[in-house]
């Protein structure tokens, strides 16, 4: 019975992971939508149509459930290419590692 409760525990940790890690404060959505549009982010991505770059909601779709706040962040950073087409995603690497990572989540929670 023990070994069932704390299996059905570590389920429920896992489900409910990537959810609190999308929930924001106002503050973090103000300074994550900011960075979105002040680092030119807006003029590839919209919040429901693809332009040059997938929609954030197409985005927000593909990955729900998952933890890929880090990863997501990281391509932000770092740029990447393949994923979505083949132009490539450029490196916005004067985004510090914080403000990639709360873009990522607000993202990720639906770019709201």
């Amino acid at each position: 019975m023990k070994i069932m409760f704390n299996g059905y525990l570590g389920i429920l940790a896992l489900l409910i992971a990537p959810m609190a890690a999308a929930q924001m404060n106002s503050a973090d959505l103000y300074a994550a939508r900011s960075s979105f549009h002040s680092s030119g982010c807006s003029s590839c991505h919209t919040a429901a149509d693809s332009a040059a770059g997938p929609s954030l909601q197409a985005i927000a779709k593909r990955y729900k459930g998952k933890a890929v706040v880090a990863e997501l962040a990281d391509r932000i950073r770092s740029g990447s290419q393949g994923r979505w087409g083949d132009l490539p995603h450029p490196a916005i690497d004067y985004l510090s590692q914080s403000e990639a990572i709360l873009m990522a989540k607000w993202i990720l929670g639906g770019a709201r």
